[in-house]
């Protein structure tokens, strides 16, 4: 879980000129840590990461903050065709990586409320945009999300792609 994450939505009075609407900033820069973590770890190959994020805003994010960080090889595995990707969840169909770093993106709000907008996963169908984005990890998925399973209220949404969300989160979280 990440502590402290907040998702800036498009309605969200953003007080700060660096911070984007539709991302979760927190979530974002847990990532690229992650990520550089992955490569210190293995110097003498590049690591098989891939990031999945919920919305573009999100996957620009976290790309933009990987680019800032001057390392160079990860700079190049970037450019590498089976190097490190970042995509969102309607753009990563047919990219696999040994891991996957998935960010839910999403948070409460200023009141503590978790909406039950997740973008394409809310929608008809949505359960197979998750599908595509956890079938992606040939090994590992390390999921990056900012609220506990149990604040998402899937039950009072019709749309299933929320409620298997869920459902992945708490599997995620207990080690299943």
């Amino acid at each position: 879980r990440v502590n402290g994450g907040r998702y800036y939505g498009s309605r969200a009075r953003v007080r700060d000129p660096g911070i984007q609407a539709n991302t979760n900033p927190v979530e974002a820069r847990q990532i690229v840590e992650e990520v550089l973590r992955r490569f210190e770890a293995s110097p003498d190959s590049v690591p098989s990461i891939g990031v999945v994020t919920f919305n573009a805003r999100q996957r620009d994010l976290i790309e933009d903050l990987l680019r800032q960080t001057g390392s160079e090889r990860v700079l190049e595995a970037l450019e590498t065709r089976d190097g490190l990707f970042v995509r969102d969840l309607e753009n990563v169909q047919g990219e696999e990586r040994d891991t996957i770093l998935f960010s839910v993106t999403f948070s409460a709000n200023e009141r503590g409320d978790l909406p039950l907008n997740f973008g394409s996963l809310s929608e008809e169908g949505g359960e197979r945009w998750l599908n595509v984005a956890i079938t992606r990890a040939r090994r590992q998925i390390v999921v990056f999300s900012s609220f506990d399973p149990e604040d998402l209220h899937a039950e009072r949404s019709s749309h299933r792609g929320l409620k298997d969300l869920r459902a992945y989160l708490e599997l995620a979280r207990d080690g299943g």
